[in-house]
């Protein structure tokens, strides 16, 4: 390890070498497309990557306009990373040569070890061994890769390369991770780091939260574990973590069942389901229940400021969202204060005494009797401006009626007041109007819900937060 100031398990170095590496050996690489070596060489260029790239394999002198090399040991250059795809028996001796050659860092995307059983296990303790004996630290084996959007880098075998942007991810599952990314380009919200623990064999979770919450590219953490290798360890990393950013967190094996699949997946024990969330509500992480509520908050703590309190102003262009929108409130640990005098005469001036509201507002009527967008600004302002009301929430349906710049008339309101979070969700919505107005108010950074629930449970999660930050002042 000549040459090198950092020791591979500092956190700084993590984020150097493992994340942000000057050079890379690609072990495994191949020529013949439906490989996973082809796969990823081809995404580690068609990333951007601008460091030196060294493909690795012995049965060829050139792999996809690289110059190859035998082994490691041939290469001429320093290498900060080492990407191994190789069969899991002979990952090991290749360990050894990548220490010998002064490598600090691997990510091994091979399978074939803990996860298939005692001889697997074996063989990802003598590859550990062999790593940590020459001053190297693995990511995986059984992963999917690693991605940096800033670098850029995509050193992973998916071919989708999300957009930049700063939600930093931890997963157990390689699956996952492809779904995240799916999600992400759909939705057009952007990742700074993706990582694939794998069977966590020696660098585990704990020690990648701690380099995310690092991290300056990184605002929030999203997590999918199934368990975790050392719990005292995970909620101090988590504890402090959460000083910095918002963590959340989906866990596997809840039950009996699932405790066994994930056992059998990445070799994880899940442990007590009610040990782990009694001491998650310590570390002030916000547990979800499915992925649905995961990209929801994600992109809630990626979109909006912090509120100042659980209080949220409800403006609807329909009866029944406003009472949707109270019950989903209550059932979130939020309240919706009633609208103040001063701003009931705002919001009304100039408007029949029919038009009356309050909060949860019903818009309809305004918006009937003046048109569009002067009422609705005049309704979200006025909520805005009061004191005890935090965050708002727009409930929208498909209508002729509402065909006003609807992310124009928001956007204003978040620059008029820049510390309230503004929510969004358009109802019954599966028309090319719904896709329509829903990337106009992505475009615009507005998060957008399909349903008054999804949206409620992204602002209590952003309240969650909010007040564990409070509560630590």
């Amino acid at each position: 390890m000549a040459g090198r100031s950092s020791k591979p398990s500092d956190r700084s170095a993590i984020n150097k070498g493992l994340f942000e590496p000057r050079s890379l050996a690609v072990i495994g690489a191949s020529p013949h497309q439906g490989k996973v070596g082809y796969a990823l060489l081809e995404n580690i260029i068609g990333s951007g990557y601008t460091g030196d790239i060294y493909p690795v394999n012995p049965k060829e002198k050139e792999v996809q306009g690289l110059k190859a090399y035998p082994s490691v040991k041939d290469i001429p250059g320093e290498v900060d990373l080492a990407i191994i795809i190789i069969p899991a028996r002979a990952v090991p001796d290749v360990v050894t040569e990548c220490t010998g050659k002064g490598i600090p860092f691997a990510v091994v995307i091979s399978a074939g070890f803990r996860e298939v059983g005692i001889e697997g296990r074996k063989l990802e303790r003598d590859m550990v061994q062999r790593a940590h004996n020459g001053g190297m630290r693995i990511m995986g084996p059984n992963c999917l890769g690693i991605m940096n959007t800033d670098l850029p880098l995509n050193a992973s075998f998916s071919r989708i390369m999300p957009p930049k942007g700063s939600i930093g991810v931890i997963s157990q599952s390689g699956a996952i991770l492809t779904s995240l990314l799916d999600w992400a380009v759909a939705e057009g919200v952007g990742f700074s780091k993706m990582i694939s623990l794998g069977n966590s064999g020696d660098l585990v979770e704990s020690e990648i939260i701690d380099a995310l919450a690092k991290d300056d590219e990184t605002a929030m953490i999203a997590m999918y574990i199934e368990g975790v290798s050392d719990g005292g360890r995970f909620f101090k990393s988590l504890a402090k973590a959460y000083r910095r950013k918002p963590v959340v967190i989906l866990k596997a094996g809840t039950t009996q069942a699932g405790a066994r699949a994930a056992s059998s997946h990445t070799g994880a024990l899940a442990g007590s389901h009610e040990i782990f969330m009694g001491a998650l509500a310590q570390t002030g992480a916000v547990p979800v229940g499915d992925f649905e509520e995961m990209f929801d908050c994600a992109k809630a703590f990626a979109y909006c400021p912090l509120p100042a309190g659980n209080r949220l102003g409800v403006v609807s262009v329909t009866g029944a969202g406003c009472s949707l929108a109270a019950d989903a409130c209550e059932a979130r640990g939020l309240t919706v204060p009633p609208l103040s005098r001063e701003s009931l005469r705002y919001a009304t001036e100039g408007l029949p005494a029919w038009a009356s509201f309050n909060n949860p507002a019903d818009i309809w009527a305004a918006i009937m009797a003046e048109g569009n967008a002067g009422a609705y600004y005049k309704l979200m302002r006025a909520m805005a401006s009061q004191d005890d009301i935090d965050m708002l929430l727009a409930v929208f349906t498909i209508a002729p009626q509402f065909e006003f710049d609807v992310a124009g008339v928001i956007d204003r309101i978040r620059v008029e007041f820049p510390e309230k979070p503004v929510l969004t969700t358009v109802l019954w919505g599966a028309s090319d109007d719904s896709r329509r107005w829903f990337e106009s108010l992505e475009g615009a950074r507005i998060p957008m819900y399909p349903s008054i629930e999804r949206a409620v449970a992204a602002a209590g999660a952003l309240n969650r937060y909010s007040s564990w930050l409070r509560r630590q002042r």
